[in-house]
């Protein structure tokens, strides 16, 4: 029970910055290396916890890198623009 709800605590953090920054369109906050290297740790902390069978953790980093993912999106479509 503890790792889902730390689990919900980084997601709940994680989503309003993403929603921001797509309402804002303002990508002077946005670290490309850093989004980039979050992307990169959660795609590989989410094949560990399948790994291990961790439910809560494959939950945490399966969604964090797909919210991730979307704010990298967002970077790409909004840099171009």
């Amino acid at each position: 029970m503890i790792g889902w709800i730390g689990a919900l605590l980084l997601l709940a953090a994680w989503i309003p910055e993403t929603v921001t920054t797509m309402k804002t369109k303002n990508l002077d906050a946005i670290n490309i290396k850093f989004i980039i290297m979050s992307l990169m740790g959660s795609i590989v902390l989410s094949y560990y916890s399948y790994s291990i069978n961790d439910l809560a953790f494959l939950f945490l980093n399966g969604t964090l890198a797909v919210v991730i993912f979307i704010e990298l999106l967002v970077y790409i479509y909004k840099s171009k623009n």
